[in-house]
Parts: structure tokens; C-alpha cells; sequence
């Protein structure tokens, strides 16, 4: 599943992203965007909390789910998601506290390049491009795409070709942008937020929106109205998602990386998207 691409050649045109890292001051946390202090047991059989390692800074963009979204969870706004419980699970294995910053999805890399967060988990695909200015981590899922519509106008669209010539919503700076602008004649409208999309395709100013397929059965789901349709869309190269960090972060990457080695051979990571849709059918 490739979620997202960048075109990192952008990247410095972008607006630099203001949230504070890890040490810094910013926006102080909640309990439920922080993994509690890990505790140890000492040499005496007691147990008695160890000083954390560091604070591990995530950027996310919450607003795809499955993988990362906001819900309320006992009156508090919380950020949850399959990307998020790997995040936790990559923070736990360092002993770090773990702070998320949510933001626009075409700012995430700046973010990072600029120091703002320490990693990136946000359904990144993991492009050559991306690899020449970052760190990759390994990939940990991969997905298809889908095209969401109106649900009666579904007979509409049953090949790509269908939608050649129509107004296509797509989130900006994903892999979904570069595959609506190969469509002959499309017109495209490129949003930060998926919500706004949903809302452009909801009110009919656009035909139809380009999303991995969790993310749009999420959408027809919970969106009256809206359905997948039988399009099918196999980009040339089906890249799935990693984990960015910026490039001399190696001793990063091989935590992370070890962390991902384990949650998938456990099965932990497909658990992990099955509970996020869960989730949002409570």
C-alpha cells in the first residue's frame, strides 16, 4: 500500500513546520499521545522506574485511517491507529517517551529535515526518491488503491479509464497525486486534509477521490452516500510504507528496523490495522 508520495524536490519550497521536537518546548503532551515510563526490576526484585532514554518525537498527518486518525476516547481527543501502536512499539523497545506531532502530510519530511520530529510514520511510501534524502526503514505494509464516488454513480466508474477527463480529489503531496496526474485530461484537486476531500466529493465538486483501499472502505463506511468503486489502480511501483528518519540516523534505523523484524514475524503489524478499523466502527 503506498500511501503517500512527495516529490522531495519540494521540499524546500515547503513551509517549515513549527512544533516543537523532542527536548524543545511545544505543545505539552497528554497521557494518551505519550507511552507511559517503562519500569524495570532491579537486582532486589523490586521494580522502580528507569530514567527514559529519550523523548522519540513522531510526525504523523492524522487523518488516514486505519493507520492514523483522531478519536475520542474517554472525553479526550486522542491520535490512534496502526502507525501509532507501531510507533509506541518502537518507542517502548528504546526506552523512549514517545510525543506525537500531527500535521499536514506535505509537511512531514520538512519536519523532519528541519529537526522537528525524530521519525516519520504517517503511511510513507517508500519511493527511490525518498530513499536518496532520507532514511528508509524496511517495509512494514503494503496495500492497494481505491477510487471512492458517489454510490449513485458507481456503474460510472468500473476501469482507470473512467476516469480520464474527471475531477479527481486527491490528498496533497501523496503517491495518489502522482498516479491522478498520469490520467488523460484530469483535474485535479490536491487537499492537505482527507476530510476536505470527502466534503469536495460529497458536495460534487469532484467526481472522485484516490485512496489506499482501508482508507477509502473506512470512508464509505462511516459516509453515506459514498462508495469504492471497481476501479482498480496498480501503480508501476507498489513501494508500501516505512519509517523516514533523517539520513546519519543509522543507530535509529537499526531500532526501528528491529522493532518492525519483530512485529511482523509475531503478526503484530496485521493485528495492528485490523483493531484500528475496529476502532472506528465503536
Amino acid at each position: 500500500m503506498s500511501k503517500k508520495w512527495l516529490a522531495t524536490g519540494s521540499i524546500a519550497a515547503m513551509a517549515m513546520f513549527v512544533a516543537a521536537c523532542g527536548g524543545g518546548s511545544g505543545s505539552p503532551n497528554t497521557p494518551d499521545n505519550t507511552t507511559p515510563s517503562n519500569t524495570n526490576t532491579g537486582s532486589n526484585g523490586g521494580s522502580e522506574p528507569t530514567e527514559q532514554a529519550r523523548k522519540l518525537v513522531l510526525g504523523t498527518s492524522a487523518d488516514y485511517a486505519p493507520f492514523e486518525f483522531h478519536k475520542t476516547i474517554d472525553g479526550v481527543d486522542t491520535i490512534v491507529g496502526s502507525d501509532i501502536e507501531l510507533a509506541k512499539e518502537i518507542a517502548k523497545d528504546m526506552n523512549a517517551e514517545l510525543e506525537i506531532q500531527d500535521t499536514d502530510f506535505d509537511g512531514l519530511l520538512m519536519a523532519l529535515k528541519t529537526d522537528k520530529v525524530d521519525l516519520v510514520i504517517s503511511g510513507l511510501s517508500a519511493t527511490e526518491e525518498r530513499r536518496e534524502n532520507f532514511l528508509l526503514s524496511d517495509v512494514y505494509y503494503q496495500a492497494t488503491q481505491a477510487v471512492l464516488v458517489k454510490a449513485d454513480q458507481t456503474d460510472q466508474y468500473k476501469t482507470p479509464d473512467d476516469l480520464k477527463g474527471k475531477r479527481i480529489g486527491v490528498q496533497l503531496g501523496s503517491i495518489q497525486e502522482g498516479i491522478a496526474q498520469e490520467i488523460e485530461d484530469a483535474k485535479l484537486t490536491s487537499l492537505g486534509k482527507i476530510p476536505e476531500l470527502i466534503l469536495e466529493l460529497s458536495s460534487g465538486r469532484v467526481d472522485a477521490i484516490i485512496l489506499e483501499t482501508p482508507v477509502g472502505e473506512q470512508y464509505a463506511k462511516s459516509q453515506e452516500g459514498l462508495t469504492v468503486s471497481d476501479v482498480v489502480i496498480e501503480p508501476e511501483d507498489d513501494d508500501g510504507f516505512a519509517v523516514a528518519v533523517k539520513l546519519g540516523e543509522q543507530e535509529l534505523m537499526d531500532s526501528i528496523n528491529a522493532t518492525i523484524a519483530r512485529l511482523i514475524e509475531s503478526g503484530e503489524i496485521d493485528r495492528f490495522v485490523v483493531e484500528a478499523n475496529e476502532m472506528l466502527g465503536e
